[in-house]
């Protein structure tokens, strides 16, 4: 019984209390609208550095988002960020994982006690990365380091990023965490949180270079259907995600076949195979295969052989396929080597004449080229490979799986399935529901950090560093080359919706969108365009001071591409404008004649979901306040445009 006096509060008293919360409220608003590129919407910290998203929960109504910082909501949408809940000073950093709600105690540290996972980073490349846990009884407001970690440790340097989830079939906890540097997923079990016992690895299939990092691992609804599959995410580094699709036994995760099919050999990819290079019907008369994965280390290619000149001795190099007639509008490959224009590159020939090269990017990753060969059609050709470089490093050049195809494949991207085709989508992480109700355990949402590990330390803010994308809503549909994830906004953003406009427009040439001005790049674009007899048509954002950003489509090759070299006011930095100003390409193709974007501008980024979420597309912008123009354009003929767009409100 509290036995203190009531508060006694008089008119003076409510009213100077609303003043000082009204001051607050809005000196906030007021700070992050003066802090050039901050977003609106989007959730970012206050101070410090923001990177992969850990320990998304929901638990008694509430949704937490952990960075080894804290923030909570209850709509995904609004967020209070909380105070650091982890302990300072403890001579490592805190790399990142997840949280688990222990509701029924089985670790010991109390009934409903949220579990801390994550990798316990000493100082120094050379020691060995282990996973450690931390224990909070106040619902994550503060967490205790456990004196017994590491609670798993394999004397490893590169190990991290563990997700720990609940697997009711066999009442154990499980555990996916990445061997990182040689691209495997291993998956754990446990049944205290504190002793864990390796069940598997997963290895060997989509992007298998770089550092795999930031493993998820959960349940999918199918839409249309009653059905769930497993999805497998793994952050490729620097800034990509990829997902694969199959069936989960609680300790092994195995790929649909259809699925690894189309990964391992291509079998699903849109077009007619010209040259596979796996020894049947060769099209190429000088046959140099280098298929020794070891030596070559080459990765990503597609069966087992490829054409490649890395064995060649010769200074002099050149080998032609056989002739052929250009009867589809692109030509697609996969290409790595030497980034060597006149002396590494594949070339097609029309009349003994280079119409089209191609090199590599200095990389032995293969990755999708195309070729628009439309003004080719009908003619008869011949492609080429040609090695002329001295360079030692990177003089060679390979090439596999040529596809003669109506949709251009130009991504400059492995052979894999991608969450997000654009440059600033990493580390994607799902909340796990615990208070099992609303139907939350069948709605899987996602969030990624929206940033790139080849520029973000050096990206402009004034504030912390990074921020995350909106909440994503995911689910899985069936296509002929196994299941594809489809990714929503969460419906909880249109309540941020302020005014709005709602035109049909008939599009030839340029022009601006008319009755829609507004005053802060914080706003939301819903536009469908019929193809009608365009060549190409698409949206200028950010117009303003000479500088925009430039979403094209061209309907005849199927490509959406984003073109973001001229769009940042932010140029000083020489080693950010190089890494950063760059041109995106999708491979997309019209549904129903109709390209639907659906488009999220927040001050310094931008989402595109684009055909009901079948493809999306994520980048930072950085564009001044100043650049608030909005145009579209339609190309070499007619084209239909509705749209409705609305200003955001803030959510701070």
């Amino acid at each position: 019984m509290n036995n203190k006096p009531p508060y006694r509060f008089d008119l003076k008293c409510i009213l100077a209390l609303l003043l000082l919360v009204n001051s607050y409220v809005h000196g906030q608003e007021i700070d992050r609208k003066t802090q050039e590129y901050r977003p609106m919407y989007h959730f970012s910290p206050a101070k410090g550095w923001m990177g992969d998203p850990d320990g998304l929960v929901h638990y008694h109504n509430t949704y937490h988002l952990f960075w080894w910082g804290h923030a909570v909501s209850k709509d995904l949408v609004h967020w209070q960020e909380m105070p650091r809940p982890m302990k300072e000073g403890m001579g490592f950093s805190y790399f990142s994982g997840s949280v688990v709600v222990d509701k029924m105690n089985t670790g010991g540290f109390g009934k409903n006690s949220m579990v801390a996972f994550y990798t316990k980073h000493l100082p120094g490349d050379s020691l060995p990365e282990t996973q450690a846990i931390s224990i909070s009884n106040n619902e994550g407001q503060s967490f205790e380091y456990y004196q017994k970690n590491p609670i798993l440790d394999i004397n490893k340097v590169f190990f991290r990023d563990p997700q720990v989830f609940w697997y009711e079939q066999d009442k154990s906890w499980k555990m996916v965490v990445s061997r990182p540097d040689v691209q495997q997923i291993h998956i754990y079990q446990s049944k205290d949180l504190k002793n864990w016992i390796f069940c598997s690895k997963f290895e060997g299939l989509g992007a298998k270079n770089s550092f795999w990092e930031c493993p998820d691992l959960f349940e999918l609804p199918v839409e249309g259907s009653k059905k769930k599959k497993w999805v497998l995410i793994i952050g490729r580094g620097p800034n990509r995600v990829q997902y694969f699709v199959g069936d989960f036994n609680g300790k092994t995760f195995v790929t649909d076949k259809k699925i690894a099919d189309y990964l391992s050999f291509g079998q699903g990819v849109k077009g007619t195979i010209f040259e596979d290079f796996e020894g049947e019907n060769s099209k190429w008369p000088k046959f140099l295969e280098d298929n020794d994965n070891k030596a070559s280390g080459a990765t990503d290619y597609l069966g087992k052989h490829y054409l490649s000149t890395a064995n060649v001795s010769s200074s002099v190099f050149r080998s032609k396929s056989q002739a052929f007639t250009i009867s589809t509008k692109a030509i697609n490959f996969l290409i790595m080597g030497g980034n060597h224009q006149d002396s590494t590159c594949v070339n097609l020939l029309v009349d003994g004449k280079v119409v089209r090269t191609t090199s590599g990017d200095n990389t032995k990753v293969f990755k999708w080229n195309g070729w628009d060969v439309r003004p080719w059609m009908g003619k008869k050709a011949q492609l080429e490979l040609v090695d002329l470089s001295k360079d030692t490093t990177t003089g060679f050049i390979a090439i596999d799986h040529v596809t003669f195809s109506d949709q251009l494949s130009n991504q400059h991207l492995e052979h894999a399935l991608w969450l997000d085709y654009g440059p600033d989508y990493y580390a994607t992480r799902t909340w796990r529901d615990y208070d099992n109700k609303n139907g939350l355990a069948d709605t899987v949402h996602a969030i990624g950090w929206m940033g790139n590990w080849d520029y973000a330390g050096k990206a402009p803010s004034k504030w912390g560093k990074g921020f995350q994308s909106i909440p994503r809503v995911m689910t899985l549909r069936e296509s002929p080359s196994g299941f594809r994830v489809f990714q929503q906004p969460i419906p909880q953003l249109t309540q941020l919706r302020d005014s709005g406009i709602r035109q049909q427009l008939q599009l030839q040439g340029l022009q601006a969108i008319k009755n829609f001005k507004p005053e802060v790049n914080s706003y939301e674009l819903d536009a469908t365009f019929t193809a009608g007899t365009a060549k190409a048509f698409g949206l200028n954002l950010f117009v303003g001071e000479g500088r925009k950003l430039e979403l094209r489509y061209d309907p005849q090759l199927g490509e959406l591409t984003l073109d973001r070299r001229n769009c940042t006011n932010f140029t000083t930095d020489t080693a950010f404008t190089k890494s950063f100003a760059k041109k995106y390409a999708v491979p997309l193709a019209l549904d129903n004649e109709k390209l639907r974007l659906h488009i999220f501008i927040d001050r310094s980024s931008i989402e595109i979901f684009a055909n009901g979420g079948e493809k999306v597309v994520s980048a930072t912008t950085f564009a001044a306040d100043t650049q608030l123009g909005l145009e579209t354009f339609s190309e070499g003929g007619n084209t239909t445009l509705n749209i409705q767009a609305w200003k955001l409100k803030s959510i701070w």
